[in-house]
């Protein structure tokens, strides 16, 4: 599947379609920089900044010795992280870019994109400590005491979930 997406990511750079190749980005994107804020105006202003930053260096023609998504995954980071970057000539969007208006399909989207529904297909144990640590944001220690486990299974467990967790988002 990433080969695939790289693929098509290189043909699209070629070619110099950088419309269509940050199209293909824009759900992955607004995901990612949901799950970095945790706050979805937040996300909204992140995956703006993202798109805004990536429009002008392509613009420019900018070329990556990574894979386009890992460049991608690594803007958005910066980005949510306050990594100050702004546009020279204050650039937006163009209209055809912002996501639907439509209540039902932000409602689709604020479902498909919870936090939790990404745990779903975790093993149990890896679910309770993702949970724990992620959502209600305690300490391991806490974690551990609560799920009667010792430090180093919670360690154990978040360590695979978080590879689980990060396989699954940069397909």
């Amino acid at each position: 599947m990433r080969d695939a997406r790289d693929a098509e990511d290189k043909r699209l750079l070629e070619a110099g379609d950088h419309r269509q190749l940050l199209e293909n980005y824009v759900h992955l994107v607004c995901e990612w920089a949901f799950l970095r804020t945790r706050d979805r105006e937040a996300a909204d202003e992140v995956a703006q900044q993202v798109f805004l930053r990536l429009a002008e260096e392509l613009d420019r023609e900018r070329r990556y010795g990574i894979p386009f998504r890992a460049v991608v995954w690594n803007v958005v980071r910066w980005t949510a992280a306050g990594h100050d970057w702004r546009p020279k000539d204050a650039a937006s969007l163009p209209e055809s870019w912002d996501p639907p208006a439509d209540d039902q399909e932000l409602e689709r989207w604020a479902v498909e994109h919870d936090f939790r529904l990404l745990l779903t297909d975790l093993a149990q144990g890896e679910r309770d400590v993702a949970e724990l640590i992620y959502v209600e944001q305690v300490s391991h220690e806490q974690a551990a005491a609560r799920l009667g486990i010792t430090r180093n299974a919670v360690d154990q467990r978040l360590h695979r979930a978080n590879r689980k967790l990060a396989e699954r988002l940069l397909v």
